[in-house]
Formats: C-alpha cells, structure tokens, sequence
C-alpha cells in the first residue's frame, strides 16, 4: 500500500525538499537585499538598474559545468526571476517567509521544475 506522504507533508503544512530548498535560497536572498545577513553574502547582491525595474547582476556562466548552479548565480536568479515583485517588497522577514511559503505551496511540481532547471 502506498502512503502519500506528500498529502501528509501538506497537512502539517511542510514544503517537499525540492520547494524547501528554493525556500531557502529564497530567503537568503532576501535577507541579503535588506542587509539582514553577513556582509559576505550580502556583497554577491548588487543592483544593475536598467530602465525602470532594477534586477540584480547575475555573474556569467559559462553554459557548461556547474557554475550556473552555485548560489552566487541561482539565487540571484531566483530571486529576480521567480518571485513576485509583491514577494520581494515584503515589509518584514515574518511576512516574507509566510508570504513565500504560500506562494510555493501554489506552484506545481512542473513550476518547480522550471524554476529550478531555466535557464535564466
């Protein structure tokens, strides 16, 4: 017999490992861009303002290897690319990860996907 465990995950309100993980990211970004984490993370996060939506500058990456999955580059690209603007205009770290856990938990397995295997 088959146990869902993603109907058991979703009970207790717990995001699976692939959505946990883009949570993670996510709000370490997030905490950057505030100026709410070390000084080491926050300096991978600089604004490249470019008409009227500023997006941060996503270092090159050679197309391949695995450079394009290191933190320095998905998170700057999770963050640019996959959140909502209402997202990343939270007024506090509380609102954010409350925010984005809802948010995840509203994506497909195949949204996820594309959020972690685009290439940005």
């Amino acid at each position: 017999k088959h146990d869902h465990l993603e109907d058991d995950l979703k009970d207790l309100h717990w995001l699976p490992i692939k959505k946990r993980i883009i949570f993670k990211i996510a709000l370490l970004s997030y905490k950057s861009v505030n100026g709410l984490s070390p000084m080491y993370l926050q300096d991978l996060f600089r604004y490249a303002h470019h008409g009227h939506d500023p997006k941060l500058m996503v270092p090159f990456t050679p197309l391949k290897g695995y450079q394009g999955r290191s933190f320095s580059v998905i998170s700057l690209r999770i963050f640019n690319d996959a959140l909502p603007d209402t997202l990343k205009d939270s007024e506090s770290v509380d609102l954010f990860k409350s925010s984005l856990k809802t948010y995840l938990f509203s994506l497909s397995d195949d949204e996820i996907c594309h959020i972690v295997n685009r290439k940005f």
